[in-house]
């Protein structure tokens, strides 16, 4: 269980990384504290939530070939 929170806080902050930095970065757009603040609990959350559905599609595919 310590390993998928792990992984999925990995996830949440690559994909933050990602869309709140780098791609603003690349369009030549303004930063926005309240966006940058906002971002890391929802991105947080979303990585946290990838990384339950890999795991839970991990098990099913490990019962499925039994």
């Amino acid at each position: 269980m310590k390993k998928q929170v792990w992984l999925g806080l990995l996830w949440g902050v690559l994909l933050y990384t990602a869309t709140m930095v780098l791609f603003p970065l690349i369009d030549g757009e303004k930063f926005s504290l309240y966006k940058l603040l906002m971002g890391i609990p929802l991105w947080l959350v979303v990585g946290l939530s990838i990384s339950y559905l890999f795991r839970k599609k991990g098990k099913t595919a490990k019962t499925r070939k039994r």
